[in-house]
């Protein structure tokens, strides 16, 4: 475990990741994320757009994030250089009042990374700014439906991606790590087909008599045979779909790499179950924070043996497919990141819950 999450990642560090939401960033001063083990600072320029830069000052390496907020420019707290919206260095104090012609002849800007705002999201490159794509691919479903109910939850987990991504496929733990909650036990055998193509691993389970606890009778109250889909999308976002006819549960969740063993997930969660959805929104938003609180629990649990004993061949079953697939994914992607787009093919399993 002495390895840095970056070099383990290798090049799946080159994708976009959410360094923070559009809300958590305020107007009059800086805030500091870390992504990949590298601590970034935002603040917002004169327009209020977002301006993302690495946390160092490139005169003497002090934190801006330490700094001060005037007028949509940032300040260093240690010899007060300013940045403006761009990052470009526009005032040195030690130089005089007037200094404009000795900045326009050097040029000089804060450590700048790609950025992206879109969906209330702040998407950063954290890799080779070089390999950047004009845009995150990643849109979050359903995000300008007026009918259906949606929301963000941020969460911080003792674990890394891979584990996670898996744990929020996974159908057979949530019988013990969520019972009662979310699912119980209820000794049904279940067809499923995993596909993997484009880059994604796509889950189809074959049970439209599933319940999914006492959940089911606020989500599906005309007993529609329900749809469950489960997809991971390389290289750090699930998307879990819960269809009941015209209705609709989704979980989508963007794992944002912090340090080895320390992960934000950026939770998307959206509905539409009727006339009523917009008043139940309260209560999804309490019982969706007690279903991913025992999710950390058990990704604690996880990460401390990850980090005791390091990783491992595990032994798995048919329910493992997913898994197996994910880790094939991210291993190959490590390697080269266009590498998971090539791989193309399909299991089918059965397991019980």
């Amino acid at each position: 475990m002495n390895q840095s999450l970056r070099d383990k990642d290798k090049d799946i560090v080159n994708h976009w990741y959410i360094v923070a939401l559009d809300h958590e960033v305020p107007a009059d001063r800086p805030i500091v994320r870390t992504v990949y083990d590298i601590p970034y600072v935002l603040f917002r320029n004169e327009e209020g757009k977002i301006t993302v830069l690495i946390d160092k000052c490139p005169h003497r390496g002090s934190q801006l994030s330490k700094g001060t907020c005037e007028k949509g420019q940032l300040r260093c707290p240690y010899h007060g250089w300013k940045f403006d919206g761009q990052g470009s260095v526009c005032e040195i104090p030690s130089e005089g009042p007037d200094n404009s012609e000795s900045l326009k002849r050097r040029q000089w800007k804060g450590f700048t990374v790609p950025t992206f705002q879109k969906d209330s999201c702040v998407w950063i490159w954290p890799g080779d700014p070089a390999l950047a794509t004009a845009e995150p691919p990643w849109n979050f479903p359903e995000f300008s439906n007026p009918k259906a109910a949606k929301y963000f939850m941020l969460t911080d987990f003792d674990n890394e991606v891979g584990p996670l991504v898996q744990n929020f496929m996974d159908v057979p733990h949530t019988v013990f790590v969520h019972s009662k909650w979310f699912r119980n036990r209820s000794f049904l055998k279940v067809p499923v087909k995993v596909d993997v193509k484009a880059a994604t691993v796509k889950v189809t389970y074959e049970q439209p008599q599933d319940s999914i606890g006492f959940m089911e009778s606020i989500l599906n109250p005309k007993k529609e045979p329900m749809i469950h889909t489960d997809e991971y999308i390389f290289p750090n976002i699930t998307r879990v779909d819960y269809k009941f006819g015209k209705y609709f549960f989704i979980i989508n969740s963007q794992c944002t790499p912090v340090t080895r063993c320390k992960t934000r997930v950026y939770t998307w969660i959206c509905f539409h179950i009727g006339p009523f959805t917009k008043l139940l929104k309260p209560f999804m938003q309490f019982y969706t924070r007690q279903v991913i609180e025992q999710d950390v629990e058990i990704m604690e649990n996880h990460g401390h043996n990850l980090k005791v004993f390091g990783e491992f061949e595990y032994k798995s079953t048919p329910a493992d497919e997913l898994h197996l697939a994910i880790d094939k994914m991210r291993v190959s992607g490590a390697q080269d990141r266009h590498s998971p787009e090539k791989m193309e093919y399909s299991r089918e399993r059965d397991f019980w819950i």
